[in-house]
């Protein structure tokens, strides 16, 4: 959902203060028994959603392999006690969002990682808020999800960190973006189109002239991104298979159309029948690599 980067001048380290940095040590050890990282399903939307913890503190974080980095909503980074602040005056950056984004350094805890010191992109999330049944305080993107083994059984309503035991793992083909992201090589009808894996995502979109099935008529869709959410009649695909990846099929999907100069996305919708299996990266292939369980 949010592509973000910044330049090389943010490549700075700040050091913790010695008491805090003693306080998260603690903090580290006493979790480690502690199940807090349990995933659901948002009501509204699909999204899914983690509660972690930063310098100590419980966030609710949404799992989105749309994004390539680790947000935080403006008003939750406020709110949470021990972030660091980064000088951003002099920083240049580049993404698909029209806001000037601040970053903070603190403690991430999720799952099995402990990050001291991760920095996090702070925008206003209220858009991508205003989507879902809970509030959420961030988005966990690419930059810790690729650390991360998760699997997503929308079928079965479970969702949990680590691999389905005893299951035939079938790889998810496409390429990389230069920030991790999968774009996977989809078929319909013998047309391959290339969509961006992206859980962030509620809804599949593709553009119209690669949707051989043709059109079925018109919808009112909330559509959204980090910037803006709003409602809007949008044109639907009909109905079809689509073959994820070589005797994977989803039956019949009925994508959005998006503009020609908009990203195709691979949403919640098309992965509602399947088992996606995230396993985590290696030397080399630092994001990791996504399967479909079988």
């Amino acid at each position: 959902m949010l592509a973000m980067g910044v330049t090389a001048e943010a490549q700075q380290q700040v050091e913790l203060p010695a008491e805090l940095a003693a306080q998260l040590a603690a903090m580290q050890q006493a979790v480690k028994s502690v199940d807090l990282f349990s995933m659901v399903q948002d009501a509204r939307c699909g999204q899914i959603v983690v509660s972690c913890l930063i310098n100590g503190q419980p966030v609710r974080m949404m799992l989105d392999t749309g994004a390539t980095h680790t947000v935080l909503h403006d008003e939750s980074a406020a709110r949470l006690q021990g972030l660091q602040w980064v000088d951003t005056s002099k920083m240049k950056f580049r993404g698909n969002s029209a806001q000037q984004p601040r970053i903070a350094l603190g403690a991430l805890h999720v799952a099995a990682e402990f990050a001291p010191q991760h920095a996090f992109m702070v925008v206003s999330l209220a858009s991508v808020r205003s989507m879902m049944a809970e509030q959420i305080d961030g988005i966990l993107g690419m930059d810790v999800l690729g650390a991360l083994p998760f699997t997503f059984d929308q079928a079965a309503g479970k969702f949990y960190w680590g691999v389905p035991q005893s299951a035939r793992l079938v790889p998810l083909y496409g390429r990389r973006d230069d920030n991790g992201r999968l774009m996977v090589d989809v078929s319909c009808k013998g047309q391959v189109m290339e969509l961006l894996l992206d859980t962030g995502s509620s809804i599949t979109r593709v553009h119209a002239d690669r949707w051989l099935p043709g059109k079925c008529g018109e919808v009112v869709a909330r559509l959204g991104n980090v910037d803006v959410a709003s409602s809007r009649t949008v044109q639907k695909g009909q109905p079809a298979d689509v073959e994820l990846t070589p005797g994977v099929v989803v039956k019949q999907l009925m994508p959005i159309f998006c503009p020609a100069n908009d990203r195709t996305m691979l949403g919640m919708d098309a992965l509602s029948n399947v088992v996606l299996v995230h396993l985590p990266g290696a030397p080399g292939n630092e994001f990791g690599s996504f399967f479909i369980a079988k």
